[in-house]
């Protein structure tokens, strides 16, 4: 009997050892980072976007010791960042960090090497804290009247972008069909640009985060939220769903994303770290300072976070039949 318990002792100890010897080799893989890591952000500087990254490359920086370096890397509704990410090494050291229509509207519009399926979620950052914001030279004041002086000037109110194709074309694409108003949409090679040309009157509309500061010293005006409450700092502006059109209040998460492949001990510990930044404090305020609302989701469950905005937005697109001309 003896024999029988000092045999199964020593079969588990040579297990364990086995165990021990067979799990080094991926122990020391999760000594990541050893040098540079890329967040590629796939538009110009000076958008949603890139404003919503730098904080995380800056504390990532600090946590792990080496550089997180953002790499604005713009063209084609962001396909042409995104593609970098997505034929890069597996490594854990090339990110992409950009909002979720990114993928969901780019590989559902334009003629890309991928699609959603393509792409590894490693991490949701925050929600976009969209507003809907006017020009002063517009006359009206609320979402009413701005849905009846596009009724009654067909053509001729304009809406800004970041591009064709764009979470903000396809927002006030759908916003017409529901609401029967012809706009105009001025597509631009990202929000910064569509931003100036809003604060100047030169386009009425449009959907942006970046322009929280010019409403609140009074240079635009804001009808309404793209978001699920109302923003702490404009309890006064209603959101989508108040004003009656649920259908076009479609959240827009931002979040970094990589290629498929990547170890799974980098992706957790970047998961992490990610994770623990976005429910930092200070963090948190300063992305809300700059139209962000910090959230996290479990890894487990970002794959099926990302595929089902995905189909929202492939809805969205065939309702209102929107095609890149």
């Amino acid at each position: 009997m003896k024999g029988h318990i000092l045999g199964r002792y020593m079969l588990g100890l040579i297990a364990a050892v086995l165990a021990a010897s067979l799990s080094a080799p991926v122990a020391a893989q999760t000594d990541w980072p050893k040098g540079p890591v890329r967040i590629i952000v796939p538009f110009p500087p000076g958008g949603a976007n890139d404003t919503g990254a730098r904080p995380y490359a800056e504390a990532l920086t600090r946590m792990f010791g080496q550089p997180f370096v953002i790499e604005n890397k713009g063209g084609a509704g962001g396909s042409v960042g995104l593609e970098t990410v997505i034929r890069s090494k597996p490594d854990g050291y090339t990110y992409c960090m950009c909002g979720s229509t990114v993928i969901s509207t780019t590989s559902n519009l334009r003629k890309v090497s991928y699609k959603a399926e393509d792409i590894d979620a490693i991490a949701i950052t925050a929600m976009y804290l969209s507003g809907l914001m006017i020009s002063n030279k517009l006359p009206v004041s609320d979402l009413r009247e701005f849905i009846a002086y596009a009724r009654a000037n067909p053509g001729r109110s304009t809406y800004g972008s970041s591009g064709v194709g764009s979470p903000g074309e396809l927002r006030m694409k759908y916003l017409g069909l529901l609401t029967g108003t012809d706009m105009t949409h001025v597509p631009y090679n990202g929000n910064a640009a569509a931003l100036a040309d809003l604060l100047s009157g030169t386009i009425d509309s449009l959907i942006e985060v970046n322009g929280f500061p010019h409403v609140k010293a009074g240079k635009l005006k804001m009808i309404a939220m793209f978001t699920e409450e109302r923003h702490p700092d404009f309890p006064d502006v209603p959101t989508m769903n108040e004003l009656g059109y649920p259908a076009v209040n479609t959240p827009i998460w931002q979040g970094f994303y990589g290629p498929l492949g990547i170890p799974e001990e980098i992706r957790v510990k970047m998961h992490k770290a990610v994770s623990e930044i976005s429910l930092q404090p200070d963090l948190k305020a300063r992305l809300l300072s700059i139209g962000f609302a910090a959230r996290v989701i479990p890894l487990a469950e970002m794959r099926k976070f990302y595929l089902d905005d995905d189909a929202v937005y492939k809805k969205i697109i065939r309702e209102a039949k929107i095609t890149i001309d």
